[in-house]
């Protein structure tokens, strides 16, 4: 093993201790109030049992979590005193460790070496993802509407898809509107930073202050927004001023569909959004196939019996194109390379995918709201913490062996560890380290990526130089 994994694992291990070892959890407890008196039931059970041991805090009886707990610690609590020591405190210290996790360098020391280094300098993907829980929470978690239980939650998520740190994240009812999030994460957009969003966080006034700032976005673009070219020949009053209604001439965004070939992608350069913003940026439409349309509008009927909503018949007519506007340089990304950039934001799909199907954050059951809040701040933790090593693993497996890792096969094989990477928590950097190299190894024997047929992947698009095998069916 060279001697740089080592490093790099070794000063991993450290930062993972200066937040999850005994001692630094019993401080951290102490000034939240959780820890008020010496007792058997510590601040590190309360971590070994949301992060390490189980996944189903929300949904498994207190017997068989005080049994889990036992097994695992030695400490032994009846199923009533457990349930009390899931309190209002509890949940503060969950969040607490939580954020410290969130503002230390969890995340890979070096960014991904890719094609758009000098124009960007962290990918920034945001998206949310949301759940059902039984209705008794509805008075403090209350649902989106659109299925019959009254009460969820939407977890918001916004991560640097080259370094893997978590930018954003926030817990909240399912209700929460996605466009009114995505503006309070513009305050830590910094100059470089290219942001791609879904539609339901689109903004003109978000991507005008990207722009401001000095940041790019990659957009898809409402069905029902307004599309402009300045006009070359405006009119004029009598004093020289130009008459606005003649200064901008809106385009017909059908007729331009029709010219298009199933499949044709067309760029239009110079043109402004929105009926009164009039953002300056370029237009990339691409009409779907045939086939794509088909699979969309199937898509679209379920959703609309779904939710109890008609499509309009234009809008409809539309959505057989994708149109994508970005304010990044045609020398710096090519037209046929914007929907490349712009599909990247499915990585963050495949994280929420995770999320479910490992760690089991949307399975819950009738209890009381402090105990679904440690589940929900629990495994928050333990994906934070597994993300973390899945993107310093790819990091290092590109370095050594110019390989790509499957985040989805990593996440997995990580979960797998949590015992091993818990009991080793308690002893020692040292100890910590030693597992995290045989994860390593692990990871680099079965954790490489599996290449379908005509199919990019995040290192394809971003242009990362790796050895690869090919092969037509996904071992994921």
């Amino acid at each position: 093993m060279s001697r740089e994994i080592s490093d790099e694992l070794t000063l991993f291990s450290q930062e993972l201790q200066r937040s999850l070892a005994p001692q630094a959890l019993q401080e951290l407890a102490k000034k939240v109030g959780f820890v008020q008196r010496t007792s058997k039931y510590q601040a590190k059970d309360l971590i070994a049992l949301c992060v390490w041991l189980s996944q189903k805090v929300a949904s498994t009886s207190l017997t068989q979590l005080c049994s889990c707990l036992e097994s695992s610690t030695g400490v032994l609590i009846s199923p009533e005193g457990l349930n009390q020591r899931f309190n209002p405190s509890a949940v503060k210290f969950l969040e607490q460790v939580f954020t410290s996790l969130l503002t230390q360098k969890l995340y890979a020391s070096q960014a991904l070496p890719h094609r758009y280094a000098s124009q960007f300098q962290r990918i920034r993907n945001l998206d949310s993802t949301t759940f059902q829980l039984p209705d008794m929470f509805a008075s403090a978690y209350q649902g989106s509407g659109g299925s019959s239980h009254t009460a969820g939650v939407k977890v918001q998520l916004e991560y640097d898809l080259l370094s893997g740190q978590f930018l954003h994240v926030h817990s909240g009812p399912g209700k929460q509107n996605d466009k009114t999030y995505g503006s309070t994460c513009l305050q830590t957009v910094e100059t470089g930073d290219l942001c791609i969003r879904d539609l339901g966080y689109f903004d003109l006034k978000d991507l005008y202050q990207m722009g401001k700032k000095g940041a790019y976005y990659i957009s898809r673009l409402k069905l029902n927004t307004r599309i402009y070219l300045r006009n070359s020949n405006p009119e004029y009053f009598k004093n020289g001023t130009v008459k606005k209604q003649t200064e901008y001439i809106q385009l017909d965004m059908e007729e331009i569909m029709h010219q298009l070939k199933p499949g044709q992608t067309y760029e239009i350069s110079d043109v402004y959004i929105g009926q009164y913003q009039k953002l300056p940026t370029r237009v990339i439409i691409h009409r779907l196939t045939e086939e794509q349309t088909r699979k969309r509008w199937e898509n679209q009927a379920l959703k609309e019996k779904k939710k109890g909503i008609v499509m309009k018949e234009r809008s409809k007519r539309l959505s057989a194109m994708n149109v994508y506007i970005t304010n990044a340089l045609p020398e710096d990304v090519a037209t046929e390379h914007v929907h490349d950039l712009y599909s990247l934001r499915w990585q963050i799909e495949l994280l929420f995918k995770t999320w479910k199907s490992f760690f089991e954050i949307d399975d819950c059951k009738e209890i009381k709201k402090e105990r679904l809040e440690c589940h929900l701040y629990g495994q928050l933790i333990g994906i934070l913490l597994c993300s973390s090593t899945m993107f310093q693993m790819r990091q290092l497996l590109l370095i050594q062996k110019k390989r790509e890792l499957s985040e989805y096969k990593a996440i997995y094989i990580i979960k797998d560890y949590f015992l091993l990477l818990f009991q080793a928590i308690q002893k020692s950097t040292q100890e910590l380290s030693k597992i995290l190299l045989r994860l390593f190894v692990l990871l680099q024997k079965n954790g490489r990526k599996s290449h379908r047929y005509e199919k990019k992947t995040v290192f394809d698009i971003l242009g990362v130089v790796y050895q690869y095998t090919m092969c037509h069916k996904s071992a994921a």
